[in-house]
């Protein structure tokens, strides 16, 4: 099944969990999402911000979406309005190693200066950074929100992402969602690793089982995306939308009440089967696909 007018618009790697994403032109696959090609341990959501050994998102914090990260050859550099620029160096990594309960990970923990500029800009105290270390055991995707059926395999695993190493979303979709908004929002909302055009119609990734981007990587589904109330924060703002919106008109018509609920759908989760190097303009074929889903 080929389907040569879809495309990869954008790929995106968001270092820090729930902070701004760095749009690269080609990117690695690995088994913990997107990397740089140059280095594997640079990879989407390897680091994360915690308090009391809870992790913190834009769902609390919703300012986080104004942190900007960016790798130097000195190390991750954050940015923040009113902030000055820090830069965290690769290595040596902390020796403090703490455990994130929730999520039951750990993470290595950042010393006091770069807590205080997290804290500082966030305005709460005692907001620490965590790495998540290679030699630490990953969350298994397969029970993760157990409570939603989903196809993932025992070799499934993310670092610190809520649910999947990819996220894939469509210009058709976040169209047609805008359509029925009275103000529009961007697809960043959704915070996407893979964006893409082309799709036959609004939605039509839903249905995609197993894709091939470029000669190389191969990805299959294993869950619709579905979302909680960290797409109605303004990704270039950091302001929660008052209405509750897209979360809001979701709701009417993006639901499968007999698989996940109250929860709406919105983008797919995917991992892999053949890794890679992805870039913008690959073109996307649909391997396979449940047209009855």
């Amino acid at each position: 099944m080929t389907s040569s007018a879809i495309e990869v618009r954008e790929l995106l790697i968001y270092p820090i969990k729930s902070c701004a994403g760095i749009s690269v032109n080609e990117a690695q696959t690995t088994k913990y999402g997107l990397s740089l090609p140059s280095n594997s341990l640079l990879s989407d959501r390897r680091w994360m911000l915690v308090k009391d050994g809870r992790q913190r998102n834009q769902r609390h914090l919703s300012r986080m979406a104004l942190i900007r990260p960016s790798f130097t050859s000195l190390g991750l550099q954050v940015d923040a309005p009113g902030m000055t620029p820090l830069v965290i160096p690769y290595s040596p990594l902390p020796d403090d190693v703490i455990d994130i309960e929730e999520l039951n990970v750990k993470g290595r923990r950042y010393d006091l200066k770069v807590s205080n500029w997290f804290s500082t800009f966030l305005e709460t105290s005692e907001i620490d950074l965590v790495y998540f270390d290679e030699q630490f055991e990953p969350q298994h995707t397969k029970n993760i929100e157990p409570e939603y059926p989903n196809e993932a395999l025992d070799s499934d695993v993310v670092a610190y992402q809520d649910m999947s190493p990819f996220h894939l979303g469509s210009l058709e979709s976040i169209d047609d969602l805008n359509k029925k908004l009275e103000d529009p929002v961007k697809i960043y909302n959704f915070r996407p690793n893979i964006i893409v055009s082309g799709v036959d119609k609004p939605y039509g990734e839903d249905y995609w089982r197993e894709i091939q981007i470029g000669d190389q990587v191969k990805l299959r589904w294993f869950r619709s995306a579905l979302r909680c109330l960290l797409p109605t924060v303004n990704q270039e703002t950091g302001v929660r939308d008052p209405k509750q919106e897209p979360w809001k008109t979701l709701q009417t018509y993006r639901r499968k009440p007999e698989l996940y609920g109250v929860k709406a759908q919105f983008g797919t989760y995917l991992s892999t089967i053949e890794h890679g190097i992805i870039r913008v303009g690959d073109r996307i074929h649909v391997l396979r696909e449940d047209k009855n889903f």
